[in-house]
C-alpha cells in the first residue's frame, strides 16, 4: 500500500506536515509517498519515507479553476496524477479544497453509475460517530444524488463504525415527508423506496443525538453545520474551561471534573479522524483542514489506510449495483 501525502497543502506547511511524518514514524508508518519541493526532500528521506518532487504549491486562496489549469505540477496535481495511475492507494492533503475536487474530478473521475461526489466528514454524537454528506462538494445536488450520498455514506459509516445496516436520514427542516423543497421530497420518495435503511427526515437539532448514522444533505448547508459544529464546540470548550477552572480551586474538585470535561473535549476533537473523503471518484482522497494540527493529518493518513484495506471504491460500486 503507498499513500500519498501532500507535504505543502495546510496553513503552517511543510512544519505541521513534518511534525505528522514524525508521529508516523513512531508509529511504523513508512508507506508513504511524500510529496513536496525540492528543498525538503533530505528531510523526508532522512525520517525514512519516498519522496516525490512536486515543482510548484497551491496556495489556499488561489482560484481552483486556475490553478487546476496552470499548477499540474504542484503537489496536488503530482499526487492526483499518481494517483490516477495506480502508482499510490490514495493521497491526503490539507491543501486548497477547491483544488483537491477539481483534480480529482479530472484526473481521476466519476465512479460509473453516480453522478456527483460528495464530501463526508464524522460528527460526534451521544451513540458515537455519524457520517454527514456532502459539506461542500456540491450545493446544488439532484433527487438522485441525495441517494447515491445516502449509499456512499454507509459504506463509510460500515467503516467508522462497524454499522452493518447503517441507519440513513436527510436533513430537512421537519421530519414529516412534505417538509423541504422539491428535491428533497423527490429524494424521500427515492429514498424510501431503497434497500438502505432509511429512518425518515432529521432536524437540525438532533444530528448530535445519534438517531441517524448517515446523514444527507446539499453541500452550502453541510459545510455551514460543518462550521457551525466546529465553532460551537470551540467556544464550548472554552466556557467549560472557565467553569472547571474555578472549581478546580476548591478541594478535590480537580479529581472529580478534570477527567469528565477532558474526555468530552477528546470525543469531540476534530482531530480525532483527521478529514474527510470524497466519496465517488475513482480514489481515495482525504480532504483534512487548512489548520489541521499534526495529530490530525497522522489520522488522516490512517482513515486513508482503513479505506484502503476495506477496499471502499469496491463496496461502493457493489452497492450500486445491487
Amino acid at each position: 500500500m503507498k499513500i500519498g501525502f501532500d507535504l505543502m497543502g495546510s496553513d503552517n506547511a511543510p512544519n505541521s506536515e513534518f511534525s505528522a511524518l514524525e508521529l508516523l514514524k513512531d508509529e511504523g508508518i513508512r508507506d508513504l509517498v511524500v510529496c513536496g519541493l525540492g528543498d525538503h526532500e533530505h528531510d523526508v528521506t532522512d525520517l525514512g519515507f519516498e519522496f516525490q518532487l512536486a515543482d510548484e504549491v497551491i496556495g489556499m486562496h488561489e482560484i481552483p479553476s486556475v490553478a487546476i489549469r496552470q499548477k499540474k505540477s504542484s503537489s496536488l496535481g503530482v499526487l492526483v496524477h499518481l494517483l490516477k495511475e495506480k502508482h499510490l492507494d490514495a493521497v491526503v492533503s490539507a491543501g486548497n479544497t477547491g483544488a483537491i475536487m477539481g483534480f480529482s474530478m479530472i484526473l481521476l473521475g466519476k465512479i460509473e453509475g453516480l453522478s456527483r461526489p460528495g464530501l463526508a466528514i464524522t460528527l460526534p454524537t451521544e451513540e458515537g460517530y455519524s457520517v454527514i454528506l456532502d459539506v461542500g462538494a456540491n450545493i446544488s445536488p439532484k433527487a438522485i444524488d441525495y441517494y447515491n450520498y445516502g449509499l456512499m455514506g454507509s459504506v463509510l459509516a460500515e467503516i467508522i463504525s462497524d454499522k452493518k445496516t447503517p441507519r440513513v436520514a436527510i436533513l430537512n427542516i421537519g421530519t414529516e415527508n412534505v417538509k423541504g423543497d422539491d428535491t428533497r421530497q423527490k429524494a424521500y420518495t427515492i429514498l424510501q423506496e431503497s434497500s438502505l435503511n432509511f429512518i425518515g427526515n432529521i432536524e437540525g437539532n438532533n444530528i448530535m443525538k445519534g438517531f441517524a448514522d448517515v446523514i444527507i444533505t446539499d453541500g452550502f448547508t453541510g459545510n455551514v453545520v460543518l462550521k457551525l459544529t466546529e465553532g460551537m464546540i470551540d467556544t464550548l470548550w472554552h466556557m467549560l474551561t472557565e467553569e472547571v477552572d474555578a472549581v478546580v480551586r476548591r478541594r478535590f474538585g480537580k479529581y472529580l471534573v478534570k477527567p469528565a470535561v477532558q474526555g468530552l473535549r477528546a470525543k469531540f476533537n476534530y482531530e480525532e479522524h483527521g478529514g474527510g473523503i470524497l466519496l465517488g471518484v475513482e480514489g481515495v482522497v482525504i480532504v483534512c483542514h487548512g489548520h489541521s494540527s499534526p495529530l490530525a493529518l497522522k489520522n488522516a493518513v490512517r482513515l486513508a489506510k482503513a479505506c484502503v484495506e476495506f477496499d471502499i471504491l469496491t463496496a461502493i460500486k457493489k452497492k450500486i449495483k445491487s
